[in-house]
């Protein structure tokens, strides 16, 4: 499968407080991938690198061939960081809201037609938001607003899929089913990358799990990892 994201030598900090270290990683098309790690180890660092939102301090991220500050390469990549909640109350609905997911590959100008908003409604039944589509999005609680933000990232159908946290405060019965969407993203040549704190909610679609903070950056076998979650 193509390699889709590679990091080399990548080293941040905040400040004084380094972050990254000289990591190297390589994601192919494909796969679902976890980061796994301690807080404060970079997995939500290395989403933003990823996302063209901070650049290294020293070594080189790739994504999907070029520099994920490109726009051509940013308009391939959805991305929903960590307790996102969209500010504001203009009475704007959810469909009105994940259409705009499309508006860097269609243009700011350019009006959605029958098939783009064919897809927004493709996109709102993947996270289980159809019903919901034509509420105000800012009198939904927070966890359908989370669902709203992943429709939206979802619906240009990017080539590289970042997550951060996405199934925080989101009703149990639908973690699922997001789940299995991502799975079909990956089946279908995406590379979706996940950070999560409740890893169970993707142990059954996930391919790889990478750990950061403990050394240099490795692979971690199913078993090892949930053994770790169990241990005291």
């Amino acid at each position: 499968m193509p390699v889709t994201l590679e990091l080399r030598g990548v080293s941040f900090a905040y400040g004084a407080e380094p972050v990254l270290e000289g990591v190297d990683l390589t994601l192919t098309a494909g796969q679902v991938v976890v980061l796994a790690g301690p807080n404060g180890s970079g997995k939500s660092t290395i989403l933003r690198l990823c996302a063209g939102l901070l650049s290294p301090q020293a070594g080189r991220v790739l994504v999907l061939g070029g520099a994920p500050t490109d726009s051509a390469v940013r308009r391939r990549i959805g991305y929903v960081p960590q307790g996102l909640r969209p500010a504001g109350t203009i009475p704007v609905s959810v469909r009105e809201v994940v259409g705009a997911g499309l508006v860097p590959a269609r243009g700011l100008f350019r009006p959605l037609g029958h098939e783009a908003w064919a897809r927004v409604n493709e996109a709102l039944d993947a996270v289980g938001m159809s019903r919901l589509a034509a509420e105000c999005l800012f009198e939904l609680s927070g966890g359908e607003q989370q669902r709203a933000m992943l429709a939206r990232a979802l619906v240009g159908d990017p080539e590289l899929i970042l997550l951060d946290e996405p199934t925080t405060g989101i009703d149990q019965r639908f973690r699922p089913v997001i789940a299995d969407e991502l799975r079909g993203r990956a089946d279908r040549g995406a590379t979706v990358v996940v950070v999560t704190h409740d890893p169970e909610d993707f142990h059954h679609v996930v391919d790889r799990i990478v750990l950061l903070g403990e050394g240099p950056v490795r692979e971690l076998a199913h078993e090892e990892f949930h053994a770790g979650r169990r241990s005291p």
